[in-house]
């Protein structure tokens, strides 16, 4: 009776086993809902992620864009200097070749003649000059108008960067609520690996105890085989085969499982028909019984060490399973590692847009002092008081204005001029290498104007300026008008200049104008000075242009490392998000193999479940029956006993 006790704790653990595994498939249950939640979160960040990218596509195309236009519109910027530059130079050879016919050396017959070409051609040059002025002030306007689109296009392209930065802290939330889910699915994963690593030390306590049973019970057979020769008809009724609802079951479930399983149950079959055999040859007693019986003992070693091959199968899968999840430890940490380095890029991003808000706002201030300094510098040079000799001579007073407006509209031409050409520091140094060179005569004055006339629309004069610019000019030259009393005298000299010239026309008194000539010789000295005075003017505004110029390089340069850092931190997002999709999927390939392995031990522990039932079984009826021949047995030798 105490061999059936086995047969109790085994029953015990049957039932054991299915409510684990009741319990392991609730698990698996919600797992699979986690499972499924994570994938529905994960494909919607990867549509938002690719509709960025398209997005960022789309307006890498526009900065192109924009950039061409640009580019353009510089090399328009260019010509306009270039053609300003030499209207300055024209009106500078003809400011010299005045000085130069109010010489000694004049004569005195050829000056009416040169007076009367110089009337001509400077009627000519005043209509080509009025002409210009409308053509310029066309192009300024369209300027102005490029200039609006460039600064919409900046705000524009400010807007889409901030929207790109608040769409980037969004993904960055998503992409912390899924680490924060993946954890704790990989927390729940290790939990029930835990529980798996402890049942299958169960199963294998198991295993150890059948394996005893099973050897104690091949010991008693050896022993017992003697004595079953006479009771051969009563084993007979003993059936070691399945049911037939039990063998379509058993079939079902060799479908499902691996090589491994397959070979396990082939070899639990051949030890289940080479007993059949051994006790078909028991019941005939045939001669090759003990063969048969060797046979039975060669299946059940292979069945065992099949049974061994499983279970160290089962060992190397759960090293894989360890290593699988070390692994996805290491990429979770990656992925760590790359949203800081994502907070870090978005950090200097702020950074680099504050700097850049302070550049423009120091420009800004830098361009306000320097239209000032500028508009100072031409009241400066531009206000002198001739109103007295204006009344004296008509013929003079009417030609006098026209020389002072003619310098006030060449200063505030050149301080336009200066304001457009920021950027061309190559042509300002040109123009300080022509000012400080020789004169230039009035024939090659003539010579250039002739050259010219064949450029229709190559050639752009400086407009006008406005009526209230005349009007901040006017309030500034009365505010300064006491200290400039010392360039006065150049002005008088250019109008006793032409004084002298229509006295020499109008009489033909060459002594007066030999004298007059003298006298002129005397303020050769201010007009020296004025033209020194003009030429450091010019010099300053070239170098605060120059200044201006660098600073606007300076901010250039910022805004190319601006889009570099962009460009690193759009390609840095791209890789977080492919390391974020290959852990993914390692993930669900964890999940996948760990449901495999759970369906391989539930479905071998339902085969050793049931082998181990059979086999209790037959020991069970082999107890019963041994017992049964031992009362036998007994009764025999009291009867004997009694006959004697």
């Amino acid at each position: 009776m105490s061999d059936g006790r086995p047969s109790a704790s085994a029953s015990l653990q049957s039932s054991v086993g299915v409510t684990s595994a009741e319990e392991l498939a609730e698990k698996y249950q919600k797992l699979f809902s986690e499972f499924s939640r994570i994938k529905a979160q994960h494909s919607v960040l990867k549509k938002a992620v690719i509709k960025e990218q398209e997005t960022n596509a789309a307006l890498q195309d526009e900065c192109k864009t924009k950039e061409r236009e640009l580019r353009s519109s510089t090399q328009q910027l260019d010509l306009l200097t270039f053609h300003n530059q030499r209207l300055t130079k024209r009106i500078e050879c003809l400011q010299d070749s005045g000085a130069a016919r109010l010489s000694p050396g004049w004569l005195v017959g050829s000056a009416k003649k040169e007076l009367e070409k110089s009337k001509v051609t400077l009627e000519v040059t005043s209509v080509e000059l009025t002409r210009k002025i409308e053509e310029n002030e066309k192009l300024h306007k369209e300027l102005y108008e490029v200039n609006g689109l460039y600064t919409q296009h900046v705000n524009d392209l400010q807007a889409k960067i901030a929207d790109l930065e608040k769409k980037t802290e969004d993904l960055q939330d998503e992409l912390t609520r899924s680490h924060i889910a993946s954890e704790e699915a990989l927390n729940t994963i290790r939990q029930e690996k835990r529980e798996l690593d402890s049942e299958l030390d169960q199963t294998r306590a198991e295993l150890r105890k059948t394996k005893s049973l099973m050897e104690k019970n091949e010991q008693k057979l050896r022993e017992g085989d003697d004595m079953l020769w006479s009771e051969v008809i009563t084993t007979l009724s003993i059936n070691l085969g399945l049911e037939e609802s039990q063998i379509n079951q058993f079939n079902d479930l060799q479908e499902k499982i691996d090589e491994d399983s397959n070979v396990l149950i082939s070899s639990f079959r051949q030890l289940q028909s080479s007993t059949r055999d051994y006790l078909k040859s028991l019941k005939e007693k045939s001669a090759s019984s003990y063969a048969k019986g060797s046979k039975v003992k060669e299946a059940s070693q292979i069945w065992h060490k099949n049974l061994q091959t499983f279970a160290i199968k089962l060992t190397s899968v759960h090293s894989r399973m360890s290593e699988l999840m070390v692994e996805k430890e290491n990429l979770v940490k990656v992925t760590e590692n790359g949203t800081t380095k994502v907070a870090t890029l978005e950090k200097e991003i702020t950074r680099l847009k504050e700097e850049l808000e302070k550049q423009k706002t120091t420009e800004s201030d830098h361009v306000g002092n320097n239209d000032q300094q500028s508009c100072a510098g031409n009241n400066k040079v531009a206000h002198v008081p001739i109103s007295t000799k204006m009344e004296d001579n008509s013929d003079s007073g009417d030609d006098a204005p026209l020389l002072v407006n003619g310098f006030d509209d060449v200063t505030e031409a050149s301080n336009e001029t200066e304001g457009i050409s920021l950027e061309d520091q190559n042509s300002n140094s040109h123009l300080e290498s022509k000012e400080g060179g020789s004169p230039i005569s009035f024939e090659h004055v003539q010579e250039s104007d002739d050259e010219d006339s064949y450029d229709n629309g190559s050639e752009v004069f400086i407009y006008e300026p406005s009526t209230i610019e005349k009007d901040n000019l006017e309030s500034q030259r009365q505010s300064i008008k006491g200290p400039l009393h010392s360039m006065a005298p150049t002005a008088l000299s250019t109008l006793m200049s032409d004084d002298i010239d229509t006295n020499a026309h109008i009489n033909g008194n060459i002594l007066a104008l030999e004298h007059d000539i003298g006298r002129v010789t005397k303020s050769e000295d201010e007009a020296q000075q004025r033209e020194l005075l003009i030429k450091n003017h010019y010099e300053s505004r070239i170098s605060q242009l120059n200044e201006q110029a660098n600073i606007l390089q300076m901010a250039d340069s910022k805004s190319v490392r601006l889009l570099k850092s962009y460009d690193i931190m759009k390609s840095k997002l791209a890789n977080s998000e492919n390391e974020k999709l290959r852990a993914n999927q390692e993930i669900s390939r964890l999940q996948h193999e760990i449901a495999v392995m759970k369906e391989q031990f539930a479905e071998e522990r339902a085969s050793n479940s049931k082998q181990i039932e059979t086999f209790t079984e037959f020991i069970e009826q082999k107890d019963r029956r041994i017992i049964e021949l031992e009362q036998e047995l007994e009764e025999s030798f009291v009867g004997t006993s009694r006959h004697d």
